[in-house]
């Protein structure tokens, strides 16, 4: 197995795994990941580029049982799942995947490598659910995550709490392999997973740097996740065809974008950060949830003694400084 493994601590992957929660899916970034349901034979994750195309893994889209691609008809994407609820869905009209792609029942690297599907939706769901933007990652951001100065978190629909969005964050990239289109991460991640973004938190800002399209266990005991990049998709240096299918949506190499301001989801996160807060010592939650004044008056103390500057109110960004200070 051609991977090339970075310094991995053991005790530090198992407390990653502590650190999958279940967040409020109708919160951005949150609501821009959602299911992507295959006629009624299982679920992946995957999530908004824009405000009609959502990434997941190529993988999902094809039928075992039969032996066949799944026709679009037969797809459904949901934002903002949560138990059963969902207000922001659409049906799927087409997608792109590499023509050479071939699914195999026990997946391996050349093959997670190039496991990437575009869906167009029939509604601009993203005008409500908010999407991703993207970035390649490199040795620069690899040296800010080492540092902690940068965040990586994993979101998704896994198979044993699949009508739950959980998160997980506090993870490290563990290698590279398939030429740096694979990246290795030690985030919990289980089936169900598959299609869902590996998620960078860097300067106020959370972007997705790849699909989660394989899992790893190497000498037995050290559990990975595989991502490919969202390298593979930039013009400068990605791969021919991914290339010219995300040039065919309106993804952007920059910032994401929030819902709107009608939409039913949040744009600022608010049950996350009064969950963080609360977690961290600053909030105390009574069962009708915090009033607006306790809740600036925790995140005043917060950023005051974490080096922010105060805004005491709530935001996106403070969301990723919250989830910073609660990393082990």
């Amino acid at each position: 197995m051609a991977v090339v493994l970075l310094a991995l601590a053991g005790p530090a992957a198992a407390e990653t795994r502590e650190h999958r929660v279940e967040v409020n899916a109708m919160e951005y970034p949150w609501s821009a990941i959602g299911r992507v349901n295959a006629g009624g034979r299982g679920h992946c994750t995957g999530f908004l580029i824009s405000e009609r195309h959502v990434l997941t893994a190529a993988h999902c889209l094809y039928d075992p049982v039969v032996g066949r691609w799944r026709g679009a008809i037969e797809l459904h994407f949901i934002a903002g799942y949560q138990r059963d609820r969902f207000i922001l869905h659409s049906k799927i009209v087409s997608y792109s995947r590499p023509q050479d792609f071939v699914f195999v029942p026990k997946p391996d690297l050349e093959a997670a490598s190039n496991d990437w599907a575009i869906l167009t939706l029939a509604e601009p769901l993203g005008r409500q659910a908010g999407w991703l933007g993207l970035k390649a990652l490199d040795s620069l951001m690899m040296s800010r995550i080492a540092a902690g100065d940068a965040l990586l978190l994993q979101a998704g629909y896994r198979r044993d709490l699949s009508h739950i969005m959980t998160a997980g964050w506090a993870c490290a990239i563990a290698g590279i392999a398939q030429a740096g289109r694979l990246l290795m991460h030690d985030c919990d991640v289980v089936q169900g997973d598959s299609g869902s973004p590996l998620l960078l938190f860097a300067d106020g800002v959370f972007y997705a740097l790849g699909l989660h399209t394989i899992d790893l266990v190497l000498k037995e005991t050290t559990h990975l996740g595989g991502v490919l990049s969202a390298g593979v998709f930039h013009p400068d240096g990605g791969r021919r065809e991914a290339v010219r299918a995300l040039a065919a949506t309106s993804a952007r190499w920059a910032a994401g974008q929030a819902p709107g301001p009608d939409s039913p989801a949040a744009q600022v996160p608010v049950a996350t950060i009064d969950s963080l807060l609360a977690k961290l010592g600053y909030l105390r939650l009574a069962s009708g949830g915090a009033s607006v004044g306790a809740r600036n008056s925790a995140l005043s103390r917060f950023q005051s003694e974490n080096g922010h500057a105060s805004s005491g109110k709530p935001s996106v960004e403070v969301m990723g400084h919250l989830l910073r200070a609660s990393t082990p």
